[in-house]
């Protein structure tokens, strides 16, 4: 634990608690397409906070939810839950896209007022102390269930990423003709290539890419890059005079995604046809799947 956080926890009167939760968004294809980042109003503060980096880096929404269970036992890890106002219908909108949020991460952050970058304060500076952004560990937990929804109320089961319950052995399933690589990912499959093709293996146009810019006019053919999470991710501009974003224009951009078959990792490593070619056959291909476990 940091020592400003020790020191403060054990004077005689600290700052107000301040607690933030974070849930990675990701989309069908479990690429990270952005965050949720809120706290739930606890004494009374309904405001956004600014947190992050030591510089207030992200915003913080107010959302009324109530967080409780976080406590550990002797026996068991603690499983929390996340329950929302659902009076405006917005959660159960999102859990229709985000299948209830199943296997997302969430990220609990623990501080003191004393501890707020200025930004967060009148004239951009904090009254009560450092504003070094110093903090707990943060606790990290992964959606497990939806609880209950009606039209009040939302509620989510969380776990910790310690939890082992309900794991497999092997880790990996065995599926003849899916790979589970992340794709243009280092650790994954390593493409790092053109745009070759879409999630359903139609064939883009492949160019020089350029990095996305919000204030520029893209045409047929264009080929753009965005980074998400370290990974650059490519886009094929599908109509003359775009200027939408292709994280949420999927009708005007394509996006470069393996179908995660064995004709997709071909079409990036190997023979396109559905023959071994003599790279293929020399070397193999990047596939993550079992092919071999096909029994017809």
């Amino acid at each position: 634990m940091n020592n400003d956080i020790k020191k403060e926890l054990l004077s005689f009167e600290p700052s107000t608690l301040i607690v933030l939760f974070e849930i990675k968004l990701k989309d069908e294809n479990n690429t990270p397409i952005g965050y949720y980042r809120f706290h739930a109003g606890e004494n009374s503060f309904q405001k956004s906070i600014k947190y992050g980096d030591g510089v207030g880096k992200h915003e913080y929404f107010y959302i009324p939810c109530k967080a409780e269970g976080f406590d550990f036992s002797e026996d068991t890890l603690p499983r929390p839950t996340l329950t929302f106002d659902n009076t405006d219908g917005f959660f159960s909108l999102k859990t229709r896209y985000f299948k209830d949020f199943v296997g997302f991460d969430v990220k609990r952050k623990k501080t003191f007022v004393k501890f707020l970058h200025d930004s967060n304060f009148p004239n951009n500076k904090n009254p009560f102390g450092t504003g070094n952004e110093s903090s707990y560990p943060d606790e990290e937990y992964s959606i497990n269930k939806k609880n209950m929804e009606n039209s009040d109320i939302i509620s989510f089961e969380m776990v910790s990423k310690f939890e082992k319950e309900g794991g497999l052995i092997p880790a990996r399933r065995i599926r003849y003709n899916v790979c589970p690589w992340q794709y243009r990912n280092v650790n994954g499959c390593g493409y790092s290539g053109k745009p070759i093709a879409t999630k359903e293996d139609n064939l883009l146009f492949s160019a020089t890419s350029t990095t996305y810019n919000k204030d520029t006019t893209y045409n047929l053919n264009n080929v753009v890059s965005l980074e998400i999470d370290g990974i650059d991710h490519y886009f094929v501009c599908m109509k003359n005079g775009t200027k939408t974003n292709p994280l949420k224009d999927k009708v005007n951009w394509k996006q470069d995604m393996c179908s995660k078959s064995v004709y997709g990792c071909r079409l990036r490593f190997g023979n396109p046809n559905n023959s071994v070619n003599n790279v293929e056959a020399s070397q193999g291909l990047p596939f993550g799947g079992f092919p071999g476990a096909f029994s017809g």
